[in-house]
């Protein structure tokens, strides 16, 4: 018994040792942590099928059009397109490029409807063409997603060009979606009018990327299959508002709501089976807005028209439309929302700078609102949504689900794990008119203290091995007194004996040595000192100077961030009053010698940051050290926000 429980032991030992290795290999999180989702756009690389045998399985080209509508329902401030046509080999190749521009839209548009189908099909060609368009030229602040569009179907005939077989392929194929399955979803759009779409294949390709495949053979289905996409990346809803019959002569008229001012953008969608002849549109204050190029742009194809409004008027818009007689015209109004969902993971009674969760401690989570609008918007958004924390194993199993409370300005949970676990979690806030979701971040317990807790809690189900009686000895039994060992035997014992006392006495010492140091590293990466702040509104007055503590706040943060929850949501609003988009400024705590910084990282913003003498730096990574002011400003434009890092106390 005792020797068996020495193994166990020592495979304990060896476990926690590599526990803590790997913590330090893989930089687990500590007791105090943010997660934040946000992405500024989206980057979408559009594969189109035009081989031959979509004539048959798609003979009205809903491809085409769909790839259009596609492009159109983006988000076209922040996003980028790429688009790779192909049949039995790449045609029309272009890289990913931003859209923001009306003008550039108008050629891809162009460029699509231009595609004729014919010739042979390699889809693996494609799909490695698109994946290394990804992988070459990476925006982190962008979501990536690669849409395919076809039948499914390779085809290629016997000494294709450079050997190419349907094998090569295939291989291709796969091939890219392990490249960039762990960061990017590839949707499978299968055009199946003749039946023979491989569905199994296009199935595979979005199962195996956390991606989903559809089927679309009419247009109608087409901007519930987008939304959907989008909702996975971006903060979107969609809403069927009216089907109308027209006649050819009036004008049927349809309100638009626009709920909120967190609409960013409202895409109006118009599908109808004949070009629409005339369309007008009225803000709420009852102006026609004359539609064209943005902040009303309005495209039109053969089987959709689409007006997309930017930053709308909140109320109720009027459409008019008239239509081709007998015309069925179905219109969908798209929302894309300018709003993201902070979520912080901490353990507020933990020791100060642990490395670990601690098991017999409760975790308490808060999950808020992040927007360039003021706070004081945000109470509705608390009111009308629900959120749900989700628990999941490390092999991607839910193992819980948690409702979570609206706290004022928050929603917060304390919840504890039985038996606790290694788990990743994450956040869904569903709002009636959107639906987002945080990215995971990991709870990774102390293995010392897990190892304990299993061990008591294998010897309390442990049962009791009952004394077994003694059979009765025979008077005339004698027992056999045994040979004594020899004591070579008993020297050969006691040195494997000491021999695994020494090893697991070294494999303890280097898990202390090796925690320590991972206590050190993670207390490196807590926050030193304070941040001295205010801020130089329109109106030419400055804010009071704040002064909040930084030290209670440990990894990667937005200076948005930081502000809402160092100051509080009126404070902060004052701040940000100045418009500076310091959403998109990151901070993260680091060290220069023995000295603390802070590493201030600029993402694909257009805030200007200059030093205390007005001189601009242009670094993407800024080393931020004590007594240095940082100023963040928009150029050309007066409001300022002028924070200076401390340290230390003077």
């Amino acid at each position: 018994m005792m020797a068996n429980r020495r193994s166990r032991n020592g495979m304990r030992l060896i476990y926690i040792t590599f526990s803590v290795l790997l913590a330090i290999l893989f930089a687990y999180a500590p007791a105090q942590v943010f997660a934040t989702t946000h992405t500024d756009g989206i980057d979408a690389i559009l594969i189109i099928d035009t081989s031959g045998s979509m004539r048959t399985a798609d003979p009205e080209r809903i491809t085409l059009e769909a790839a259009s509508l596609f492009m159109d329902m983006m988000e076209t401030r922040n996003s980028r397109i790429g688009i790779v046509g192909f049949s039995g080999s790449l045609h029309s190749v272009m890289p990913l490029t931003p859209i923001s521009d009306p003008s550039t839209r108008d050629r891809i548009r162009q460029t699509i409807s231009g595609f004729v189908y014919h010739g042979w099909t390699d889809i693996g060609l494609a799909m490695r063409a698109a994946a290394e368009m990804l992988l070459d030229d990476p925006r982190p602040e962008n979501s990536p997603m690669i849409l395919l569009f076809t039948d499914g179907r390779i085809d290629l005939p016997d000494n294709w060009t450079n050997n190419r077989t349907i094998e090569a392929s295939y291989a291709d194929a796969w091939w890219a979606v392990d490249a960039v399955g762990d960061f990017a979803a590839i949707y499978t759009i299968g055009l199946n009018h003749d039946d023979g779409l491989n569905e199994e294949f296009l199935h595979e390709i979005a199962e195996r990327t956390n991606a989903k495949s559809y089927i679309a053979n009419e247009a109608d289905v087409l901007p519930q299959i987008f939304n959907e996409i989008f909702a996975s990346h971006i903060r979107s809803s969609i809403t069927e508002i009216a089907t109308i019959i027209a006649d050819g002569e009036t004008y049927s008229e349809v309100l638009i709501p626009i709920p909120s001012l967190f609409v960013a953008e409202a895409n109006i969608i118009m599908l109808s089976s004949r070009q629409i002849p005339s369309i007008r549109l009225f803000d709420p204050s009852g102006r026609e807005v004359p539609l064209g190029d943005e902040p009303y742009a309005l495209t039109y194809a053969n089987r959709y028209s689409m007006i997309k409004v930017l930053s709308p008027m909140v109320g109720d818009w009027l459409l008019q439309v008239r239509g081709l007689p007998e015309d069925r015209i179905t219109i969908n109004l798209i929302y894309n929302y300018n709003v993201n969902v902070s979520l912080s993971v901490t353990q507020p009674n933990a020791e100060s700078g642990a490395l670990f969760f601690d098991p017999y401690l409760p975790i308490a989570v808060q999950a808020g609102f992040i927007s360039t609008l003021p706070s004081s918007h945000f109470q509705p958004l608390f009111d009308e949504s629900t959120v749900e924390l989700s628990v999941y194993d490390m092999q991607q199993n839910r193992v819980a689900t948690f409702p979570m409370v609206t706290a004022g300005s928050a929603f917060t949970l304390d919840f504890a794990l039985d038996p606790p676990q290694d788990v990743r979690v994450n956040v869904t806030v569903t709002h009636p008119h959107f639906q987002q979701t945080t990215a995971f971040f990991p709870i990774t317990y102390d293995p010392v203290v897990l190892a304990e807790l299993a061990e008591a809690e294998e010897i309390e189900e442990t049962p009791e091995t009952p004394a077994q009686e003694r059979p009765e000895t025979p008077a005339e039994y004698t027992p056999e007194t045994p040979a004594n060992p020899e004591p070579q035997d008993i020297e050969t014992n006691n040195a494997t004996i000491f021999i695994l006392i020494g090893i697991a006495i070294a494999l303890l010492i280097a898990a202390i040595i090796l925690r320590a140091a991972s206590i050190r590293r993670i207390r490196q990466r807590v926050y030193t000192g304070r941040l001295e702040l205010r801020a130089l509104l329109g109106d030419g007055k400055y804010t009071s100077l704040e002064a909040p503590d930084i030290s209670t706040f440990a990894g990667q943060m937005s200076l948005m961030e930081f502000l809402n929850n160092s100051l509080g949501g009126a404070k902060a609003d004052k701040l940000v009053q100045s418009g500076i988009p310091i959403w998109d400024i990151q901070l993260s705590p680091g060290t220069q010698g023995a000295q603390p910084t802070i590493y201030v990282l600029k993402k694909g913003t257009n805030c200007l940051i200059t030093d205390g003498d007005g001189n601009s730096i242009f670094k993407k990574k800024i080393v931020w050290e004590d007594g240095q002011q940082l100023v963040f400003s928009i150029p050309g434009e007066s409001p300022k926000l002028e924070i200076t890092y401390r340290a230390f106390d003077d």
